[in-house]
């Protein structure tokens, strides 16, 4: 029985860790696969962003070239009516003179305009070598707007500094020109990051692009891994984000996909399988538990018809057989001279009761004995019901005469008590017979040395009313002798 629930958790386990490690490969290819998609969308996204970059550094190095090669009549809005600028494809393009004042701009301004103090014009007066620069976004001060400023130097005839050519772009068209949700999701994110350590576009879901402001300057820890999954500096959402470096401009570029929503699909799946488990997990153990059930109700049937095959069903004391049966098991073991010890008890007036009240009034007498002679031999040997009026104990003991003289004197002191039969006192007189099992002897030689003793007790105590007991001792006698042998010495009223 103990085999069922073992087996039954070795299925549950095996089960369990199968859809376990079902699930963990499921969810490890899911995020291989949005790894892979991420990796692709920030190489698109480079893409995009180095051909953006390009095109507005094409629009720098043509003003230079025309500013350079005749400063003084050169005319910025003859290039904005031959259409070379537009708003596709720079918000603003400015000419800022070695003073720092300036001096053309596709948007109309007033007054002075300087910009001495921009990042951009004090980069390009002290590093002649400087190449195409790309300043932190800041909100222009002609446009107004929030721009990102990609410079390149104007230099003199003789090589001094002569000024800045500064085209403004507009960040968000760094990422929104790319967005695209089919490809990114709902919460799909992507930025472009500077290597001087800020961002200068990031949009994230369907809300509108972001540039600078604090959060995103400590956005540059997003892009420290080509692949990672990392919980988002400003939503707080944790994505699987790849990166890509364009070195030409020092610029990062970072795609990111929400690993919930990349996980959806694989949530629902666990869901199923999760239910599936439970619900043949808990069909399993309703059915080895009705298993148990059964078994155990077919072991307590068991049981139940072996008790009554065992057991008198008067008397509740073993049967005939069963303690002939205990008698031949403890005769058998090694060494069993001298440890084994029989008692026979009779009862010598039982036949004179039962025709006087009946054989009803026998059976409740008989009940009643056999519960005495069970408290008064109590844990110290077996008692059974050989038929009739007619008993058996077995006794095993390191020294079983001994021990069945101890209990042949307290089956004697037990029927010593008066009956109460139909309200009258009524006292059981028995004859017991005591013997010990020799060396040489069988279950049933000791059986037959008890019978002896018990007869010789009956005639010692033939007319007298109280029960005597005698013991058959193989040192005096023959066993087959009948009378003979019999320590009558040991007569002992009850």
């Amino acid at each position: 029985m103990v085999q069922i629930p073992a087996l039954t958790l070795l299925v549950l386990c095996v089960l369990w860790i199968t859809i376990l490690m079902r699930l963990q490969v499921e969810k490890a290819s899911v995020v291989r696969d949005t790894q892979d998609a991420a990796r692709t969308i920030a190489r698109s996204l480079q893409t995009h962003t180095l051909k953006t970059i390009h095109d507005v550094d094409v629009i720098a190095l043509l003003i230079k070239y025309g500013y350079e090669t005749a400063p003084l009549t050169f005319d910025l809005a003859r290039y904005q009516a031959y259409g070379l600028i537009t708003a596709d494809t720079a918000l603003q393009v400015t000419i800022v003179g070695a003073n720092g004042h300036v001096l053309a701009s596709t948007l109309p301004f007033k007054g002075i305009v300087d910009l001495s103090d921009r990042e951009h014009f004090a980069v390009h007066r002290t590093d002649p070598a400087k190449g195409l620069f790309i300043s932190r976004p800041v909100i222009g001060r002609v446009s107004k707007q929030w721009s990102i400023q990609a410079t390149r130097r104007l230099d003199t005839p003789d090589g001094r500094f002569g000024g800045v050519i500064v085209i403004s772009e507009n960040p968000a068209y760094l990422t929104d020109g790319f967005y695209n949700s089919a490809a990114l999701g709902r919460y799909g994110m992507i930025a472009v990051i500077s290597h001087h350590g800020f961002t200068l576009s990031r949009r994230a879901g369907e809300a509108p692009s972001t540039t600078g402001g604090a959060l995103l300057d400590n956005y540059t820890s997003v892009a420290r891994a080509p692949v990672a999954t990392v919980i988002d500096p400003v939503d707080h959402i944790e994505r699987i984000v790849a990166s890509s470096t364009i070195d030409r401009y020092g610029l990062t570029v970072v795609a990111g996909l929400s690993l919930d929503e990349a996980l959806d699909d694989y949530y629902r799946m666990r869901r199923v399988y999760v239910t599936m488990a439970a619900v043949i997990s808990a069909l399993l153990i309703g059915f080895a538990a009705r298993i148990m059930s059964l078994v155990s109700k077919l072991h307590k049937r068991k049981d139940e018809l072996r008790r009554l095959s065992e057991t008198d069903r008067l008397t509740g004391l073993y049967n005939r057989g069963r303690i002939k049966d205990l008698l031949h098991e403890a005769a058998a073991a090694p060494d069993a001279g001298g440890k084994v010890a029989a008692i026979f008890v009779d009862l010598d007036n039982f036949k004179q009761l039962n025709d006087t009240y009946g054989h009803q009034c026998g059976d409740e007498v008989l009940t009643v004995l056999a519960e005495r002679l069970r408290m008064a031999v109590g844990e110290h040997g077996a008692i059974g019901r050989l038929g009739g009026d007619e008993f058996l104990v077995v006794v095993q003991a390191p020294d079983a005469r001994e021990a069945g003289t101890r209990n042949a004197e307290a089956i004697a002191q037990a029927l010593s008590v008066d009956l109460t039969v139909r309200g009258k006192p009524y006292l059981m007189r028995a004859s017991l017979g005591l013997a010990v099992l020799g060396h040489n002897d069988t279950a049933d030689d000791l059986v037959r040395k008890a019978d002896h003793a018990m007869y010789e007790a009956k005639k010692c105590g033939r007319g007298e009313r109280v029960t005597t007991w005698h013991a058959f001792d193989d040192a005096d006698c023959s066993p087959q002798r009948h009378g003979e042998g019999i320590d009558v010495e040991q007569k002992s009223p009850a």
